[in-house]
């Protein structure tokens, strides 16, 4: 009984609910199945954006979770990404700033232009990782850790000594063919009798992420605060142990830097 009155009275909400109709289209009777059927898609459609599902979804298929995987392939939202600045400088998202329309200091504008075609547009401001930016960077740090040898983030005049004797061959000199080779602009392909990549070797297991999902550390089924709104607040005890801090005690007074991470 208690089913059939939960059936009813969500029927009675879904038919009560206004739908998005197209202009000059005319709406659907409650009475029509249709209506229900695309309702339900939607509702489905809203399941799949939430967090926690899109973090589950990866998981059960074999993610790595990377940073292009169920909810981390979202990019960040700021308060002054680009339609603020856009509309700071009167002019609409799709169009540009050059250099002497910029109402900021030179150095910033610098900082901005990330690909220094002294133009500040949009895709300056995508940091996500399919970016025009970042897939454009991709061969570079290909090539970058072929010549890092000893990984430290820099590259030595030994280690570009050994990469020209590498690539030299024995000659005093470098051709256009041994760039090419050297420096290919995707990495090389796999031979068929090279087994396949294992990512999840040396990463946690999918039970270990489940676990993880369920007890809120992957992802969570209640959405987040927007950009503008006021922060959750909570206490934590500082690092020495001796007091606590609490958010909302420097509200109106400072600006506060929250940082998350992990350090498994």
């Amino acid at each position: 009984m208690r089913c059939t009155v939960t059936l009813l009275s969500f029927l009675f909400l879904v038919a009560a609910a206004p739908a998005d109709d197209a202009a000059g289209k005319a709406k659907p009777c409650w009475l029509d199945p249709l209506r229900y059927l695309e309702t339900g898609k939607q509702a489905v459609d809203r399941i799949k954006q939430v967090e926690f599902v899109e973090m589950a979804a990866a998981v059960l298929k074999g993610s790595d979770m990377g940073p292009n995987d169920g909810w981390f392939r979202h990019g960040s939202e700021s308060r002054y990404g680009w339609e603020w600045l856009a509309k700071q400088h009167g002019i609409t998202p799709d169009k540009s700033i050059k250099r002497k329309d910029f109402k900021g200091p030179p150095e910033v504008f610098d900082r901005l232009d990330r690909n220094h075609d002294a133009l500040l547009k949009k895709d300056d401001f995508d940091w996500s990782p399919m970016s025009a930016y970042a897939r454009a960077a991709m061969p570079s740090g290909f090539w970058f850790r072929s010549i890092d040898s000893n990984g430290n983030g820099r590259i030595s005049r030994d280690e570009w000594d050994a990469f020209f004797t590498r690539l030299a061959k024995g000659k005093g000199y470098l051709t256009r063919d041994d760039l090419r080779e050297a420096l290919p602009v995707a990495p090389p392909p796999r031979r068929d009798d090279e087994p396949p990549p294992s990512s999840n070797d040396d990463g946690p297991s999918v039970p270990t992420l489940i676990a993880g999902l369920l007890q809120g550390e992957l992802g969570s089924p209640f959405p987040g605060p927007r950009v503008g709104m006021t922060a959750p607040d909570f206490t934590l005890p500082t690092q020495d142990g001796k007091g606590e801090i609490t958010l909302s005690q420097f509200r109106g007074k400072k600006p506060v830097v929250l940082i998350f991470g992990s350090f498994t």
